[in-house]
């Protein structure tokens, strides 16, 4: 959200019209989200989602395995995917291009939290040519509070060295979409929401003194404590990080996701 309309403040500043538009879902932290950019040299009147994008931005690098991301995206259209690896990796398949950033690791050596709205900014600038980088950079002093400002541009420009190529995804394998069907009793729902994460928390039994903090927080019930401390039921768990924080010894630590 935040990121569509720093985007979207950054053409206007340029001279453009722009629109940025929310969809929510399930607002709670950690919640998979889309929004829209539209952009124009005149004004704008449409009101509509975006359904035919000519180009898509995908933060998570692993929700290609559950959701069709490239759906509707125009013939000749570009897939931005935030992604450790080359675009062979990215699962996507199709008659336009793709370009991948590792904006995860750019955002944790920048800002020390995988929060990655900025750092794909400059990457979507650089891959796209559309918007100048500082056109976003002062939109984005004008968004956020100043003692976050410089680390966040830092982590646009990192981005925007480090995206990679767009490439013609015409000949690459498709990569099958799944939907788990959870297996677990119901807790408060039944929704499996493990495809919700890109980072995991793992504790460290060793350090854990079963204070229960973790389960007093943890907003999915995925947390409960055993005789040898916290448990978590990673089928419940969508990676927010909330027990992270909130532990007092520092005994749960975030991982990244493995594919």
């Amino acid at each position: 959200m935040t990121g569509v309309r720093i985007l979207a403040s950054a053409m206007y500043l340029s001279g453009r019209y722009a629109q940025a538009i929310p969809q929510y879902g399930t607002e709670r932290r950690g919640a998979p989200v889309v929004a829209f950019c539209r952009v124009d040299d005149e004004h704008i009147r449409e009101r509509d989602l975006v359904h035919e994008p000519d180009i898509i931005v995908v933060l998570d690098p692993l929700l290609s395995r559950s959701v069709d991301v490239a759906r509707g995206l125009k013939e000749g259209g570009l897939a931005l995917v935030n992604h450790p690896g080359s675009y062979k990796d990215t699962g996507l398949s199709g008659k336009f291009k793709v370009a991948t950033v590792d904006a995860t690791k750019i955002a944790l050596e920048t800002l020390g939290r995988p929060i990655t709205n900025t750092a794909i900014l400059g990457a979507f600038a650089k891959a796209t040519g559309i918007i100048e980088m500082k056109y976003i950079e002062q939109a984005l002093r004008e968004e956020f509070p100043a003692r976050i400002v410089e680390s966040n541009i830092l982590a646009m420009r990192k981005a925007y060295e480090g995206v990679s190529k767009a490439v013609d995804a015409s000949s690459l394998p498709k990569r099958k979409i799944t939907v788990k069907d959870s297996q677990e009793p119901l807790i408060s729902y039944s929704r499996d929401v493990s495809d919700w994460r890109v980072h995991r928390p793992v504790v460290d039994k060793g350090v854990c003194v079963k204070c229960q903090r973790c389960w007093i927080y943890c907003p999915e019930t995925a947390i409960s404590i055993g005789e040898d401390g916290a448990d978590v039921n990673y089928t419940y768990c969508k990676g927010c990080g909330i027990c992270a924080e909130e532990c007092p010894v520092g005994a749960i630590k975030m991982e990244l996701e493995e594919e």
